[in-house]
């Protein structure tokens, strides 16, 4: 995420970000309120932020955000650096940022989050899901479910926000390994790997919970029937 209030300085930035493949901006903000706002909802691994905005300082943010991603001070004065550094700041850049230096910054964080995140168990598959101002690569071991509304695809993943996507569920069906997922009806694939509950209902309906939350989806007759033929159920 890019949080700047002068537009040139975002552009210029996310174009010097656009040269490393492993990074995808998936938001930005020209003020203190929008970027405190915006990292609760998008929640990025980084932030580039500007010390001075229009309405306060960078340094505020990290003191309104708990858990919050690393953060990359960007600022066109360099006595701001110290500061920067008190409140554990991942690094400091000044403005107009050099390509080489970014670099030297990107390469420490890689090595910063694969010392604190545990690395996915060999070569997990991932779902990507890219929508306007975000995207996510999500191992196939968190996705819960994905339910049809209309042309869109809502995706239910382990501890996030759901995700609602401009492509039809059939899209999925055909990218998603089965097992563990089975479409149970037209409108919803499960992730049966992440089945914990099964009330049965009258009638031969049903309702299920899935992951550590326990999320719970209903199921019709039709629904039901599909998940005792896939075996994993009496």
């Amino acid at each position: 995420m890019v949080v700047d209030d002068e537009p040139p300085a975002r552009r210029s930035l996310k174009r010097l970000l656009a040269a490393h493949p492993d990074l995808a901006v998936v938001a930005e903000a020209d003020c203190l309120a929008a970027a405190t706002e915006m990292v609760g909802k998008v929640r990025p691994d980084i932030v580039f932020l500007d010390v001075e905005l229009g309405d306060g300082r960078g340094f505020e943010m990290l003191s309104r955000t708990d858990d919050g991603p690393d953060v990359v001070f960007v600022t066109a004065y360099s006595r701001y650096a110290v500061d920067a550094f008190d409140v554990a700041a991942a690094d400091f850049l000044v403005k107009p940022v050099d390509p080489e230096r970014l670099a030297v910054t990107l390469k420490r964080l890689r090595a910063r989050r694969a010392e604190t995140q545990p690395p996915l168990a060999g070569d997990e598959p991932r779902l990507s899901i890219n929508m306007p101002g975000e995207y996510l690569v999500v191992p196939h071991s968190r996705v819960l479910s994905l339910t049809a509304e209309g042309d869109f695809t809502r995706i239910a993943v382990i501890e996030q926000r759901d995700r609602l996507i401009c492509r039809l569920l059939g899209h999925f069906e055909t990218e998603l390994p089965s097992p563990p997922f089975s479409r149970l009806s037209r409108s919803l694939i499960v992730n049966l790997r992440q089945l914990r509950k099964i009330d049965w209902g009258e009638g031969g309906r049903a309702r299920i919970a899935l992951g550590p939350e326990g999320r719970e989806i209903a199921l019709g007759r039709a629904a039901a029937r599909r998940l005792r033929e896939t075996g994993i159920v009496s």
